[in-house]
């Protein structure tokens, strides 16, 4: 873990994260060179891809840039360690480029629709749409063989990240793309024209 510290505006912000983590360390404080002055202070709130980040004052001039805490229960809890929300932005961003995609953003507290008992199959689909409401990502998660089930629950996106961490990198794929699994591997990756972006990207 590393300690990260930039003078912005006059204002000391620090951001605590894993050192690998540098280069979206520096992209949020290039981000945050760009936030009108008078907004830099303590309370405010930036979202940046999946993740909300927050301004905190601890000492006079000094900030820790905090975000909500995915470990925990994000809703409540917040953490000094970006860690995690830094990885998810990169493998979103990874995954985007691999396959030369722009992407659609989703938000971790965005909600994923799923059959029920869908992950513990080997081969499932991901299918995003662009019709629907605030807080919905679009996204529906269903089982490629026997998509006959009626029963459908909800999770919130970040959960995700304890129970199949690896469908994490492609949330941010945009409306109307289709992604296969098989087990914990991508298979295919549809595009609105049922064109399989991903084996050209192997």
């Amino acid at each position: 873990m590393k300690k990260f510290e930039k003078i912005i505006m006059g204002k000391t912000i620090i951001v605590t994260a894993e050192k690998e983590l540098e280069p979206q360390i520096e992209i949020l404080f290039a981000i945050l060179e760009q936030v009108d002055r008078n907004k830099l202070i303590h309370g405010f709130s930036l979202q940046v891809g999946w993740s909300v980040y927050y301004l905190q004052e601890r000492e006079t001039g000094n900030f820790i840039l905090t975000t909500p805490d995915y470990s925990r229960n994000p809703f409540e809890d917040i953490t000094e360690d970006l860690t995690l929300a830094l990885w998810v932005q990169l493998e979103q961003a990874h995954f985007l480029r691999k396959i030369n995609v722009d992407g659609s953003s989703i938000k971790f507290s965005d909600k994923i629709i799923l059959s029920k008992g869908v992950l513990e199959l080997e081969k499932i689909y991901l299918q995003r749409n662009g019709d629907v409401e605030k807080g919905d990502s679009g996204w529906y998660i269903g089982p490629i063989e026997d998509d006959n089930t009626t029963e459908l629950y909800a999770l919130y996106a970040y959960q995700l990240l304890k129970i199949k961490p690896e469908i994490i990198q492609v949330l941010a794929l945009p409306n109307d793309y289709m992604v296969v699994f098989e087990g914990n591997e991508i298979k295919a990756v549809l595009n609105e024209n049922d064109v399989d972006v991903f084996k050209d990207s192997l």
